[in-house]
């Protein structure tokens, strides 16, 4: 059995941050937002935007991270996975 988009981002966080990585970062925005003060530490800008304010029965969520001019965004409906797609974007790539 593969392994789920969450799973995966966690093992990729844990790459960059060690154990420095919330628990459960992928799973739960708590901790993703968690993760987010991290980056916040590390010189990143943080905005958690819903893309469908307004409907009662659909989610999309956007996370975007800004460093020296460089935008990491990444969209999903669990605004953790969103978080935490955005933050690995951001730390490969920064």
């Amino acid at each position: 059995m593969s392994e789920s988009i969450p799973e995966i981002l966690e093992k990729q966080l844990k790459q960059h941050l060690g154990e420095a990585v919330p628990t459960n970062a992928a799973y739960d925005i708590n901790a993703a937002l968690e993760l987010s003060e991290i980056l916040e530490a590390k010189g990143f800008s943080f905005q958690l935007k819903d893309l469908c304010p307004k409907s009662p029965n659909e989610t999309q969520w956007c996370a975007i991270f800004f460093k020296d001019g460089e935008k990491f965004s990444a969209d999903d409906p669990q605004s953790s996975v969103a978080v935490c797609t955005a933050a690995v974007d951001a730390l490969t790539n920064q």
